[in-house]
Order: structure tokens, then C-alpha cells, then sequence
């Protein structure tokens, strides 16, 4: 039997019946992350795969599985004393797991997110926790006789598809079985129709990026052509507004519609930079995915918070339009000429941040469209005052 035939053989034991005959202590834990997330490609490009690995046992072997004509939702990177099964939380098999999970787990929303690795009994979540208190728990885990797999509804079975692959080096899919469908109870399994196909190979597995714009876009194409759409409108209406603005006719201070906007999208803004910087689960409905958005990288702007960037700006607006309503001719002006060039500024950073979402991360955010509509409006409501404004300074009324 050729080394690695005798390692998938051991493997499919371990999955099985973990605790049965394993005489080498090993510490195993499952941890749930996001193509898409920034936080996640540092936990484990950055840490789990250069740092941990190599520091408990070596070099991993990778084994991965997920249903036919997908990409793999479930991966077991083992060196026999550290196990790590990685969920992919975007692919629909791991969605349901991770929802399952934090269900049984009694998660609170504020830390619905990922990364998420549950060890034992416990879990961790963010790459500030996991980072901090991983390596303890290995340490302690290896000393006190190792840590099984968490106790979780579904677990094995999946482990038991991941590690039904044949020894190959290729990627094909050989094996097949089912996995339980653990959506409808923490407690409570069935069977599922479709069935994970298991694929091996040795050689580095790329969770993170790779793939073109137009597969980016593919993997929500609802809520990407949505994006699409509002991104289109902005470009055409950062060259609207430049004929609005041109109208001869004069314009009376902006009206009340632009403050009430603002609120609406200063809220918007406030509870992005609550997701953002506290690592919670955002509600995001039923199209796009919100999470994997803000978990991202291009979440920040020069290492600010968009949210927090927004926040700021639709405080700005409200305090412009103030003073254009109700301050003294010099100043209203200036300040109607300030709220106009703000909203061109908060459309075209919208522009960039909207074209990212379908074709870099590969995910849209309905409260980011959101705020896209409303700054976009605000830009049109305060052009032609602006303009007239404009005007008058020129002239040095």
C-alpha cells in the first residue's frame, strides 16, 4: 500500500470514528469562512497554512468535497495532529451547515460572521479572537490528549464524504454520498437529494480569488444584475446633472427631500459600520449577500470603514443643507455649491464601490445599492441650486 493510499485509509477512520484508535494526540476543529472575506484569506493564508501547520506537524494534505458541478463547499487540510475541516459559507451546502450550526451553538447575531472556528465546545469568530486564541488551544488541546471534532449535527457524514476519495492527484469526482440536511434542526436531521461528490489532491488549494470577473458575476447573477443596472444609472447621471446644472432658470434653496435622504442613508450607513467593525451577521434579505461585502477587503477605504465613511458624509450633507436653507446669503450659497459637490463625490466613490461588488468581490450588498440610490438623489435635488449659486458667486452678488 503506497503512502498515500495508507493516509486516505487512515483518514476515513479518523472521520469515522475519530476518538477509537487514535494513539498520537490531534486537535481538530472546523472553521467557516467566505471567498470573499479578507478577514478569513488572513486567518488562513496568512496564520493556519504557513504558521500553524508547519508549527504542529507539517504540511497538510488536502481532501475536498461538495455536490457535482459546484465548487467544493467542504475542505480537510490534516497533517494527523492538527485536522481543520473549512466550510465554504458561500456555497449552499456550507450555508445550510453554517446556519445549522450557529443555531446549535446559540450564536448571537452580533457575532453571526465569519471567520468562525468552533473548537471542541466553544467558539471563535474574527480574525482579532481567532489569532489571539487558537494557538492556546492547540497547545493545551496536544498536551491534555488532543480535542475531537466539535459535537455538531451533520459532522460526520460530512467528514465521512470528504474522506471517501480515492488516492489521486487529480480532481475528479469519484465517489459519492449523502450528507444530512441540517437546516431543519440543530437536533433533527434528513437526507438530502443531492448528494456531496468527494474529490483528493496534493497540491495547493486555492480558496481565495482566481477566477475571472464574469465568474465573480455568475455566482449570484440576480443581485449582481442589479448592481449592474444602478451602476449604469449613476455613470449616466454624473453626465446628467452637468445639462441640469447648465438650465438657465433660476433655483430656489434645496428642499426638504434632501435632509430627510440623509437621515435615511446616515441609518443605512450606521448599522454598515455596526457589521463592519463589530464582525456581526448583517440581515440581508433574500438577494445578494451582504456579509461578504462587508467582510471583504475592499470594505475600507484607505483602512476606514465605508460605513463609517458614509457616516460621515451624510452628516456633512445634513449640516450643508442647513446652512443653504437657512444661512446668510454668502454662506448659503457656498454651501449649496459644497452640498452639490459632495453628492458628485458620494456618486462617483459609489460608482467604484458598485462595480466592485459584482465583478471583483463577486457579491452585492442591498444596503450598499441602497445608499448608492440615495446619494445619487441627493446629488440631482442639489444641482441646479447649486448652479444658481454658482452663478451668483461668480457675478459677486
Amino acid at each position: 500500500m503506497t503512502r498515500l493510499a495508507a493516509g486516505v485509509v487512515l483518514l476515513a477512520a479518523l472521520a469515522l470514528a475519530p476518538a477509537a484508535g487514535a494513539q498520537d494526540p490531534a486537535v481538530r476543529a472546523v472553521l467557516f469562512y467566505s471567498p470573499t472575506c479578507g478577514h478569513c484569506e488572513y486567518v488562513i493564508n496568512e496564520l493556519l497554512l504557513p504558521v500553524w501547520f508547519p508549527q504542529y506537524g507539517g504540511e497538510p494534505e488536502w481532501f475536498s468535497a461538495g455536490v457535482e458541478g459546484e465548487e467544493p463547499a467542504f475542505h480537510l487540510a490534516t497533517n494527523g495532529t492538527l485536522e481543520i475541516l473549512l466550510v465554504n459559507r458561500d456555497v449552499q451546502a456550507g450555508r445550510d451547515f453554517y446556519d445549522a450550526v450557529g443555531v446549535a451553538l446559540a450564536i448571537p447575531p452580533e457575532r453571526m460572521g465569519v471567520p468562525r472556528l468552533v473548537v471542541g465546545d466553544s467558539y471563535l469568530v474574527g480574525s482579532l479572537e481567532i489569532p489571539e486564541q487558537f494557538p492556546a488551544l492547540i497547545e493545551e488541546g496536544l498536551a491534555g490528549g488532543g480535542i475531537d471534532w466539535p459535537d455538531l449535527a451533520g459532522l460526520p457524514e460530512i467528514l465521512a464524504a470528504v474522506a471517501a476519495a480515492p488516492a489521486t492527484t487529480t480532481t475528479a469526482a469519484t465517489t459519492s454520498t449523502t450528507v444530512p440536511d441540517t437546516t431543519t434542526s440543530p437536533a433533527e436531521t434528513t437526507t438530502t437529494a443531492a448528494a456531496l461528490t468527494t474529490t483528493t489532491t496534493l497540491a495547493e488549494v486555492s480558496l481565495f480569488g482566481g477566477d475571472s470577473p464574469w465568474e465573480r458575476f455568475r455566482r449570484d447573477t440576480v443581485a449582481n444584475s442589479m448592481a449592474l443596472v444602478l451602476l449604469a444609472l449613476m455613470v449616466v447621471s454624473l453626465f446628467g446633472v452637468a445639462w441640469l446644472a447648465r438650465r438657465g432658470d433660476e433655483a430656489g434653496p434645496p428642499g426638504f427631500a434632501v435632509p430627510l435622504l440623509a437621515l435615511v442613508g446616515l441609518a443605512v450607513a450606521a448599522y454598515l459600520a455596526f457589521v463592519e467593525t463589530s464582525g456581526s451577521e448583517a440581515v440581508c434579505g433574500p438577494v445578494g449577500n451582504c456579509n461578504a461585502v462587508q467582510q471583504s477587503e475592499w470594505a475600507r477605504v484607505f483602512g476606514i470603514h465605508i460605513g463609517v465613511i458614509g457616516m460621515a458624509g451624510y452628516a456633512l450633507v445634513l449640516i450643508a443643507w442647513a446652512a443653504a436653507r437657512f444661512g446668510p446669503p454668502g454662506l448659503s450659497d457656498w454651501a449649496r455649491v459644497a452640498l452639490f459637490a459632495g453628492g458628485v463625490a458620494g456618486t462617483g466613490l459609489s460608482v467604484y464601490l458598485t462595480f466592485l461588488e459584482p465583478f471583483v468581490i463577486g457579491a452585492t450588498c442591498l444596503w450598499c445599492l441602497s445608499s448608492a440610490v440615495i446619494v445619487t438623489l441627493v446629488m440631482w435635488l442639489t444641482a441646479r441650486p447649486a448652479a444658481a449659486a454658482w452663478g451668483r458667486l461668480r457675478a459677486g452678488d
